[in-house]
């Protein structure tokens, strides 16, 4: 009887330990958090994220609590992930980030706006991205410039931006491309956020390039 009792309380103590070992933290969600950020700011994956704290969906509220995973115990696993997974878990951020650029459809054309009372284009691909933790500028220009890793457009994949102007000097419009020749973009007053195809003649003559905001 007193051997049990004794088993079962190191089987208890061994659990409790693994547990402040897994769960070394809780913090509060801030304003402009995403679950992309703090993953990379703890040192942990989206996916662990979404596992410890039973969560279904990749967006948060402010003032939510997370549990953080234990640091060390995550790059173990990690370090034996594969390249394989890396680039799934790649693919599942643009998926979810067109998905939430999708939701936004029919949301209002404003002038310098870039929240969902209202986006110009550039303020749309702005307040997209930031969801997934890259802060962009306001500006298409801005954007064409700023990033490098430039994107044949034979190469384009889910989440590139695609930029258009009268030249490369004068880019003054900014979309998401989102697969099969299609973009999404707040377009204009008239229209709001909608999506256009780039064989569309307006958009084909003014075609200026791509750019790849993250990298597999």
């Amino acid at each position: 009887m007193l051997k049990k009792h004794l088993a079962t309380v190191l089987v208890l103590i061994s659990f409790f330990m693994w547990t402040s070992t897994a769960l070394a933290a809780e913090i509060t969600v801030q304003k402009g958090d995403s679950l992309w950020a703090l993953a990379k700011k703890h040192g942990t994956t989206v996916q662990k994220l979404k596992e410890i704290n039973g969560l279904t969906s990749d967006f948060l509220q402010v003032g939510q609590t997370l549990k953080i995973p234990d640091q060390k115990n995550t790059e173990s696993k990690e370090a034996a992930g594969s390249k394989e997974s890396a680039s799934r878990g790649s693919q599942s951020r643009m998926d979810s980030l067109i998905k939430f650029a999708t939701s936004l459809l029919g949301s209002k054309y404003r002038h310098g706006g870039e929240s969902p009372k209202g986006f110009d284009c550039s303020g749309f691909v702005r307040y997209v991205y930031k969801q997934f933790g890259v802060d962009l500028v306001h500006s298409s220009s801005g954007q064409f410039k700023g990033l490098s890793e430039k994107v044949d457009k034979a190469d384009l994949t889910a989440g590139d931006l695609v930029f258009f102007g009268s030249s490369s000097k004068n880019i003054n419009h900014v979309g998401i491309y989102i697969g099969n020749n299609e973009f999404i973009h707040a377009s204009t007053p008239k229209t709001g956020v909608i999506i256009s195809s780039l064989s569309e003649s307006y958009y084909s003559s003014r075609y200026q390039g791509a750019r790849r905001v993250i990298s597999d």
